[in-house]
């Protein structure tokens, strides 16, 4: 099963994932004590801190309230951009969305838009490279339906082949706003994005680079 956060607060450094503070912390401690003792190597400790907070970056961000704009669901590129018939929510012709994350991007995946969510499914798959082609039929997967007030949407978020861990911040019956978060998938991920194919239309190009939350990657066409 996908983990699910605590609704207790944690200590958060800026800029970094509340489970950052604990390895910043003896990050430092150790650059302290070895720069006491032996200053020359004090930076190996340092870098290691720096590197291992690049894994866990969770800039603050904020999303612009543009109720039929649909925002990126993650950082990264996109990969393909194809259409199908959606059967586990949208239940209609979509358009699907495909991005890849890297294990230098932040890891945190938010909601492109407001609504409910409705829908929750947890696949634990098996662990294939993730530029597999439909891998999300062999990696752990997590499948998140949100209600908006134009339409549902689905997002797939698959586990990379170095992520044993998926984490889940969302439950069933949420009200969530865009731009809130939704998971965690550390070391490199495929998120897809399935809207109903005649709801949105200026979608981006392959290739383009999201940012979760901030990135306008739709516009909802009244129908």
């Amino acid at each position: 099963m996908p983990e699910h956060t605590s609704p207790t607060p944690k200590t958060r450094l800026p800029g970094l994932d509340a489970e950052a503070t604990p390895v910043v912390g003896i990050g430092l401690g150790l650059t302290g004590i070895i720069l006491g003792l032996r200053p020359r190597m004090a930076a190996w400790p340092l870098a290691l801190t720096a590197f291992a907070a690049l894994f866990y970056r969770n800039p603050k961000r904020v999303t612009p309230d543009e109720r039929q704009t649909v925002f990126a669901p993650a950082d990264g590129n996109i990969v393909d951009i194809d259409e199908f018939y959606e059967h586990r929510f949208l239940h209609t012709d979509a358009v699907r969305l495909s991005i890849d994350t890297t294990p230098i991007d932040v890891s945190v995946q938010r909601s492109p838009a407001s609504g409910v969510v409705e829908y929750l499914e947890y696949l634990p798959g098996e662990y294939r490279p993730i530029w597999e082609r439909r891998t999300h039929e062999h990696n752990a997967c997590q499948y998140i339906g949100i209600s908006t007030e134009w339409g549902p949407l689905l997002i797939v978020l698959t586990a990379g082949p170095l992520a044993r861990r998926l984490m889940c911040h969302v439950a069933k019956g949420d009200q969530i706003e865009a731009g809130s978060q939704l998971s965690t998938i550390r070391f490199g991920a495929r998120v897809e994005l399935i809207l109903p194919r005649d709801l949105v239309q200026e979608l981006p190009e392959r290739g383009q680079y999201l940012q979760a939350g901030l990135t306008r990657i739709g516009q909802i066409t009244p129908l």
